[in-house]
């Protein structure tokens, strides 16, 4: 995503409900920020990473992909290819 979220309260309550089924049904939500989101997107990305047990992924400023890319409020992580990280955690996630 590269976009800030919709603050309408239709738009919030789907969310909140398409989260809780995907959950249910075991259903893990990997989602991928790129450039241009700020905090508020990355904190909703997080959050379906956190209700749905997937990961949270974000595009660095190493990929050399897009525009500047803002610095994630996440602790020490590593740098991989967008590629590989998507492959080991389908794998992980699949056993």
């Amino acid at each position: 995503m590269d976009a800030p979220p919709h603050y309408d309260p239709v738009v919030i309550e789907e969310v909140h409900k398409y989260i809780a089924t995907a959950s249910k049904k075991g259903i893990k939500i990997i989602p991928i920020t790129a450039s241009g989101i700020e905090k508020d997107t990355e904190f909703l990305m997080r959050y379906f990473s956190i209700a749905t047990n997937g990961t949270y992924v974000f595009i660095t400023n190493h990929s050399g992909i897009g525009n500047e890319h803002m610095e994630a409020s996440v602790g020490q992580y590593d740098v991989e290819y967008l590629n590989n990280l998507m492959v080991r955690l389908i794998g992980k996630y699949l056993q």
